[in-house]
């Protein structure tokens, strides 16, 4: 798809949400669904970060959800990278996305990146 094709696309239209609307709506339940579970576990184990990763990898049920999650979030750094470069912002930008995904997890940075780029994209229209 060329840029030109990206900025005419209408992703959510004549609908209650704007692409931007959804993914900042994303963005919030992105943050506090983890959050709760995240709590929960050191309520029970204690602020332990090494013991957060082993049982990540506890079993192989775990371990599938484990991995699949550090490729989704290589893939997206890759996709931000790439786009950040496509769009002429500086990739120092990938900065926040970074902080997100360690703070809170790609549940979160993913769609803020994309609620970013959406306004991006509104702007050279």
């Amino acid at each position: 798809m060329s840029n030109t094709t990206y900025q005419n696309q209408k992703l959510v239209s004549n609908k209650l949400f704007s692409a931007k609307s959804l993914y900042l709506l994303l963005v919030i339940i992105g943050s506090i669904a983890p959050g709760i579970f995240i709590l929960k576990f050191f309520s029970q184990n204690g602020f332990s970060i090494s013991s957060l990763i082993l049982k990540e990898f506890d079993n192989y049920a775990a371990a599938t959800f484990g991995t699949d999650l550090l490729i989704s979030t290589l893939v997206f750094f890759c996709f931000a990278f790439i786009e950040l470069q496509r769009l002429g912002l500086s990739r120092s930008r990938l900065l926040i996305y970074l902080v997100a995904t360690f703070g809170v997890g790609l549940s979160c940075s993913l769609p803020l990146f994309l609620y970013f780029r959406e306004g991006i994209l509104e702007s050279k229209n």
